[in-house]
């Protein structure tokens, strides 16, 4: 007797309704023949859950986000099956009975601004809405974790649900299309935990910020914030307007804050010490002409004798030169200066005087003033056309990685050290409207510079935390720290069930490095066949690999536990450029419509017949 084949998709953010929706396309899914169950305790994605703090922002653009493959992505052909976002923003959602501020929001939004996370959230659930309706019977939703996989001496995989049957799934295929993976605590953080319990002490652990999370930072109380990046930006906003504050702006877009007066005080510092630089008002399109096809050509067919900081380095700086001088009409780029503002801007002062707090913050009020300056011109600054061109240039080394062009010591050491946070800092920042903000706040007083190479210790003689920094002559005592930033991943540790049982069962394995000298060592990411040329035409992409080797045909892995191996892939899928997201998703969907369902199926009973099953 013929059945459909079953496909179970795990994780329904952005990637996993992307691999959907390709499974669910006419060729794969033709004659009603693909059942797809979609399993995520946070349908739509934890993410980009509608019902969070609408302050917290995208650091997307709204033309920069899809769920749905066009034809830039091969082996798709026609218009894309359902709009992009900006397309639904406009098009759809004022048909919908969003809240009244989303739809305000939505009604406003323009290609080149920045949605929140929540208006997102409501396009990824209306996508899986219409994935349910517009295929009855064939796309079913499990508002569950999947806990466990395993696999029967026939090939079904059996993926069990902790809800309260303790459900388990019969799939001839899986697609992990997981996100951001949960952590314990290090020892470090424990530590620190413990520490501020003794002495009645708040201590935030690295995480993703939220209202919940912050309720114990009182109004007034002074804190510090290490980390200055992305998360510092959403920990500023929870704690300001979303504490009742607002902004009133000038003629000149200048920003001026009103306090609630239920907000803290921030004293931010981190390794660099300045928050992340801002996104152009104005995004205009990058000419590469440094790195040419021809070189980058050269590149990819490094296979693993690229060196980052030898060879790619260097010419990244040299592109990011030419942008500064064209956009400034003079020569004068400084990468050092760029990287490190806090040095540039105290370089001339006489290191035996070093600044006092106050001196500091207003550095900081300066670098950030000029950034938001070169943001919001038009045509924007040097430094944010230098910025853009970085973005470009990223884009280009995550198809070198990918490729496995790098050595060893660049993936780990470069990619995933110095130049990541550079990177960050110079091309991944946040809307312009997120700096002026901080203008503001510095302004108001509630905002306030440490400095960089933060250090954080235990003080138990005055049961405190105590914080020192390169630029201030010595340390600060706080009875509050939040550590503003994710914590570092590593599927080996990681506290989800589901990708803990994989590692144990020899499911999965870790990536693996190998060195100038031919020792391998593992990585804190996952292994899959590398999505390349080869592997698209010979369909075995982002097949996931075992711990013996061998790469199964009836398990996929997409998303952010595929790093190092993949390196800057938290964007979401974009329209219109042949998308690396897209592109697995299909050759992920082709791969799964090629497959060849049994006649009847292999295990009547949940736990028959199967490796290691609890």
């Amino acid at each position: 007797m013929h059945r459909p084949t079953r496909i179970a998709v795990i994780g329904t953010g952005p990637r996993g309704l992307a691999v959907a929706l390709r499974i669910l396309d006419d060729r794969a899914g033709r004659d009603g023949d693909v059942v797809v169950h979609l399993v995520d305790p946070t349908p739509g994605g934890a993410v980009w859950d509608p019902r969070q703090d609408p302050h917290l922002l995208m650091n997307s653009r709204g033309y920069q986000a899809t769920v749905f493959a066009d034809d830039t992505v091969a082996g798709v052909q026609g218009d894309p099956r359902g709009p992009s976002f900006i397309q639904w923003a406009h098009g759809v959602a004022p048909s919908l009975p969003l809240p009244a501020h989303l739809a305000l929001q939505a009604a406003a939004l323009d290609g080149t601004g920045f949605a929140t996370r929540a208006l997102f959230g409501e396009y990824l659930g209306w996508v899986l809405t219409r994935l349910v309706d517009e295929n009855p019977g064939r796309v079913l939703v499990h508002a569950a974790r999947a806990v466990d996989l395993a696999e029967t001496a026939g090939g079904v995989q059996l993926v069990t649900l902790d809800d309260e049957a303790r459900s388990v799934l019969e799939a001839d295929a899986v697609v992990l299309a997981l996100g951001h993976l949960p952590m314990p605590a290090t020892a470090r953080e424990r530590e620190r935990a413990v520490f501020a319990e003794r002495h009645g002490l708040f201590y935030l652990a690295p995480r993703p910020a939220e209202p919940r999370s912050l309720d114990g930072v009182a109004a007034g109380r002074t804190v510090a914030v290490l980390g200055a990046g992305l998360n510092f930006y959403d920990v500023m906003a929870l704690l300001t307007e979303g504490r009742g504050g607002s902004y009133t702006a000038d003629e000149d877009g200048a920003l001026h804050y009103d306090a609630s007066g239920d907000e803290p005080v921030l004293q931010v510092a981190s390794a660099r010490g300045i928050p992340y630089m801002a996104r152009a008002t104005t995004p205009l399109p990058v000419v590469l002409e440094v790195l040419t096809d021809e070189l980058l050509g050269d590149w990819t067919r490094a296979e693993g004798t690229l060196s980052f900081s030898r060879d790619v380095w260097p010419v990244l700086v040299e592109e990011m030169a030419r942008t500064w001088d064209t956009a400034h009409g003079a020569a004068g780029f400084d990468v050092s200066a760029m990287i490190d503002p806090y040095a540039a801007a105290l370089a001339d002062r006489d290191t035996s005087t070093p600044p006092t707090a106050d001196e500091l913050t207003g550095v900081l009020r300066a670098i950030l003033q000029r950034d938001a300056e070169s943001a919001g011109a038009e045509p924007r600054g040097p430094a944010t056309a230098v910025g853009e061109t970085l973005a470009v240039l990223k884009d280009r080394v995550r198809g070198l990685v990918a490729a496995g062009a790098f050595d060893a010591e660049s993936v780990r050491d470069d990619l995933g050290g110095w130049f990541r946070s550079v990177g960050a800092f110079i091309a991944a920042g946040p809307p312009l409207r997120r700096v002026r903000e901080a203008v503001a706040l510095i302004d108001a007083g509630l905002v306030r510079a440490l400095g960089a190479d933060a250090r954080l210790t235990l003080d138990e003689e005055s049961g405190g935390f105590l914080v020192a920094t390169r630029e201030l002559p010595g340390p600060t005592r706080f009875d509050a720290v939040i550590e503003a930033r994710l914590p570092a991943e590593d599927a080996r540790t990681t506290t989800d069930p589901l990708v803990a049982a994989l590692v144990a069962r020899g499911l999965v394995r870790p990536g693996a490095l190998a060195d100038s000298t031919g020792a391998v060592s593992r990585t804190e990411g996952l292994e899959a066949v590398r999505t390349t040329p080869a592997t698209l035409l010979d369909g075995t992409a982002c097949r996931l690999v075992a711990a013996d080797g061998t790469a199964s045909p009836r398990r996929f892995l997409i998303g952010l536990p595929v790093q190092p191996q993949e390196w800057n892939i938290a964007n979401l899928p974009q329209p219109g450029r042949g998308d690396r997201t897209l592109t697995q998703a299909e050759s992920i969907a082709a791969q799964i419509g090629a497959l060849a369902s049994p006649t009847t199926s292999t295990s009547t009973h949940p736990n028959d017949d199967h490796e290691g099953h609890p």
